[in-house]
């Protein structure tokens, strides 16, 4: 009695331990791999887009240059919100906007009497990304391209 007793103790800490083992294992492994992967696809900015709650604008990417067409529906007409950038850092990041080719401004934030090009973001915080036509150029389809430019890139 006294053996069998011991045997069903034992296999019962041997079950609790595979258990222990399946359980934490994968959770051990996934959470190493997923410092390896973050190190080596960090980011200094990221963007998200708004598009979709904009029925006329069409958004194309090519590396960090963004390309969004429209058609424009009255002389002079802004965008807000359109994209937004996120600082996923640690550390407070200065952005800017470099105007390649287009029919309108590209500016940070909301407001269409401070339409800056250039800002602070503080840590894991957002801004948004604007445009406004200009008044002169009366043709219906157009285009803003822009490139988000990171300090010290």
């Amino acid at each position: 009695m006294n053996v069998r007793f011991w045997g069903f103790i034992f296999l019962n800490f041997c079950a609790v331990l595979l258990l222990t083992v399946l359980i934490v294992g994968p959770l051990f492994i996934a959470k190493n791999m997923a410092k390896v992967a973050g190190v080596k696809s960090e980011s200094r900015f990221l963007v998200v887009s708004q598009i979709e709650k904009f029925p006329n604008l069409n958004l194309s990417q090519k590396e960090n240059v963004y390309s969004i067409s429209y058609t424009k529906q009255s002389p002079s007409q802004a965008y807000i919100g359109v994209l937004i950038v996120n600082n996923p850092t640690a550390v407070t990041q200065t952005y800017s906007i470099e105007r390649i080719s287009s029919q309108a401004q590209a500016f940070f934030g909301e407001d269409l009497g401070s339409q800056t090009t250039k800002i602070s973001v503080p840590p894991v915080a957002s801004v948004p990304i604007s445009f406004i036509s200009e008044a002169g150029l009366e043709s219906e389809s157009q285009t803003v391209e822009f490139k988000i430019i990171a300090e010290g890139e």
